[in-house]
């Protein structure tokens, strides 16, 4: 008889030398039983289960937790300052709340670092656009 980890390290070998021909099974396997339709009620029927785990509070902190670290990879190195300003930001709207309001109501947007950063980005896009759209040959 073979023992469970002769029979594991086999597997693991198995599945190396043979991963191309293993995927093509699964993908054949795949095609062959996955209804688009089917799949989409089954979502819907758990749905309501997984709004109610998304709302503990125990999933929150962790949720909160995990998009910091996310984001902060964006940063690289400054991720800690961007850390800071976050705090900074907050402190400026928890005490001068109005301020803020009074943007909203004049549909202006307060100065805020992160959406500055993000429609400096957007604009950038935007004239890139312009620029490789005046090389178009016209037809």
């Amino acid at each position: 008889m073979i023992s469970k980890k002769a029979k594991a390290a086999y597997d693991r070998e198995y599945r190396r030398k043979n991963k191309a021909m293993l995927q093509a099974k699964k993908a054949a396997y795949y095609q062959r039983t996955y209804d688009p339709i089917k799949a989409a009620k089954e979502r819907k029927k758990t749905m309501p289960r997984h709004v109610e785990y998304c709302r503990r509070p125990e999933y929150k902190k962790k949720k909160y937790a995990y998009d910091r670290k996310r984001e902060a990879a964006k940063y690289g190195e400054y991720a800690e300052c961007r850390d800071i300003l976050r705090v900074l930001m907050k402190e400026i709207k928890r005490q001068e709340p109005d301020r803020f309001e009074r943007y909203r109501q004049a549909q202006r947007f307060a100065w805020n670092p992160f959406t500055y950063v993000i429609r400096r980005e957007n604009r950038a896009k935007e004239r890139a656009k312009k620029f490789l759209e005046s090389f178009r040959l016209e037809s």
